[in-house]
């Protein structure tokens, strides 16, 4: 994999028989460290145009995602875990839970795969089921 990355996250809220989807496609930087998949990308807020930088720490049977910036958390998807977060906002603090029911990684030379599914929680709250898929491409110079 270079250095060079071309990032695709794509999240999927299946509720009541309609699935909302969301994707964003950025570039980002790799690298590879003590058997993690380290990835460094810049997201854009849409409501407010603010960038905010990302990392995503990805092992086979874990995926971390941390935002930095007015909307920051430290996400933790583990196989069968239960993880909770406090997810700041400019307008205010949410309790999120994430269920994790599956992580799946795939690698090869060039790209990486990555899947979790879980049950998202807000402050208690049972929202939706989701899918989050991961694609990091080594990016052609």
């Amino acid at each position: 994999m270079t250095d060079k990355v071309i990032v695709s996250i794509k999240g999927v809220q299946h509720e009541y028989g309609e699935d909302g989807a969301t994707e964003m496609i950025t570039t980002g930087n790799y690298y590879f460290k003590n058997g993690k998949h380290y990835i460094l990308y810049d997201e854009m807020i849409p409501e407010t145009g603010e960038q905010m930088s990302n990392t995503l720490k990805m092992t086979p049977n874990r995926i971390d995602l941390i935002k930095h910036g007015s909307h920051s958390a430290h996400m933790v998807f583990e196989p069968n875990t239960k993880n909770m977060v406090v997810y700041r906002t400019p307008y205010g603090m949410m309790e999120v839970c994430f269920n994790t029911f599956s992580v799946e990684l795939e690698e090869t030379e060039k790209n990486i795969h990555a899947q979790t599914e879980y049950a998202l929680e807000i402050n208690e709250g049972f929202i939706s089921d989701c899918t989050i898929e991961i694609n990091v491409r080594a990016k052609e110079h």
